[in-house]
């Protein structure tokens, strides 16, 4: 990631390996090394709209795996 990454988060009833291959193929997707899964976040590129566009394609259910986007 070139700039400051922003932070999602990983909601407590989430089923974790599914994130972490959600995470994982988003990676993919974008280009870029998979980022590391702490706690309950995940640091992705700061640009929303090309993360949220990224995740449909790698899986457009992904709004109910329990991956929040950063609030403004």
């Amino acid at each position: 990631m070139d700039s400051v990454p922003a932070v999602w988060t990983i909601e407590r009833d989430a089923d974790r390996q599914e994130i972490e291959d959600l995470v994982s193929r988003l990676a993919e997707r974008m280009g870029i090394e998979t980022p590391e899964i702490k706690d309950d976040i995940v640091l992705l590129p700061a640009n929303y709209i090309t993360v949220s566009r990224a995740l449909s394609e790698v899986d457009p259910a992904w709004k109910e795996k329990g991956l929040t986007p950063p609030t403004p």
